[in-house]
């Protein structure tokens, strides 16, 4: 009796690793290859997302969610910070945090409209938050994200994703 049981909590199993093991490391036919000079939109992650080494909706967007964060983007709301005068919008991530998003033409723009923000109102990814509940402040090339969110791993995350860099355009 105690033998038929196991045969039947194993059998999904066993059923699982036989289909696993008995797919073909070959291309499908139908799927093309990608070749070592793929294009630059490949590279990014989601076609018509190029990777120039600044920071675009859809590349943001990509890398939050690569992280794991899920994020939505939020048409209807509009950012919080009315100090900063560039492209922006807003994300929704989890439950309960919005990330503010402004994206700038290169990274000089951003340095200069940046310079308007108080950053004692903000903190870092990896500081921790005071009891103001300050917005966590990332900046990175010609990117400037603020995020409103208590969860300490959760902004850690966020910052870590944007910190990361843009997506590079691949080597000559």
């Amino acid at each position: 009796m105690r033998e038929d049981v196991m045969r039947i909590r194993l059998a999904p199993a066993a059923a699982a690793l036989l289909l696993a093991c008995g797919k073909s490391d070959a291309p499908d036919a139908k799927t093309p290859a990608l070749s070592s000079t793929a294009a630059p939109s490949a590279i990014a992650g989601r076609a018509g997302c190029p990777a120039t080494g600044r920071w675009a909706q859809c590349s943001i967007l990509y890398r939050l969610d690569r992280e794991g964060l899920a994020p939505r983007l939020d048409s209807t709301a509009k950012p919080e910070e009315k100090r900063l005068t560039a492209q922006s919008f807003v994300v929704k991530i989890g439950r309960f945090a919005t990330l503010d998003v402004f994206v700038y033409a290169d990274s000089i723009a951003r340095k200069t409209d940046a310079a308007r923000l108080d950053t004692t109102e903000f903190v870092n990814g990896t500081a921790p938050q005071t009891m103001r509940r300050e917005r966590t402040l990332i900046v990175n090339n010609n990117l400037v994200a603020l995020l409103t969110s208590l969860d300490a791993r959760q902004r850690e995350r966020v910052s870590d994703a944007l910190m990361a860099g843009a997506p590079q355009p691949p080597a000559p």
